[in-house]
C-alpha cells in the first residue's frame, strides 16, 4: 500500500514538473512538447531510480573496499586511512526507501509517453 502511495505522489509530480518544464522551456504549448518534457522526466526519475537500486544492492562497496585497501597500502595516507576504515558503506549510508516508486512511476511515465506517441 505505501507502495502505491508514494508512487501516486510521484506520479502526480512528474505531471506537474512535465508541465513546468513545457511551459517554461518550449515557446508554444502542444501534446507533443507535453510528451517530450513528460519523457525526459521519466528519464531522470529511472536514472535516480535505478542508481538507488543499484547502490542499495552493494554494487559500489567492492568498489569502496578496494579503494580504501589500496589507499591504505599503496600510499603513505595508511595513518589517515584508519578513520575511512571505520565510515559506512554506500549501501548502508543512505535509506533507499525511494528506489522503487521511483523506477515505478518512471516507467509508467516512460512507457504512456511513447505509447501516445505512436498514436498521435
Amino acid at each position: 500500500m505505501q507502495l502505491i502511495k508514494r508512487s501516486s505522489y510521484l506520479l502526480a509530480i512528474l505531471l506537474i514538473i512535465g508541465f513546468g518544464f513545457t511551459y517554461f522551456y518550449y515557446e508554444n504549448f502542444t501534446v507533443v512538447t507535453f510528451i517530450n518534457s513528460t519523457f525526459l522526466v521519466s528519464m531522470l526519475y529511472i536514472m535516480i531510480g535505478g542508481l538507488m537500486f543499484v547502490t542499495r544492492g552493494g554494487f559500489f562497496d567492492a568498489f569502496t573496499h578496494s579503494f580504501r585497501r589500496f589507499m591504505k597500502k599503496g600510499t603513505k595516507m595508511g595513518e589517515m586511512m584508519d578513520d575511512v576504515e571505520n565510515m559506512q558503506l554506500p549501501s548502508e549510508a543512505f535509506e533507499y526507501s525511494y528506489s522503487e516508486p521511483l523506477l515505478i512511476t518512471g516507467l509508467i511515465g516512460f512507457l504512456s509517453t511513447v505509447l501516445i506517441s505512436f498514436n498521435i
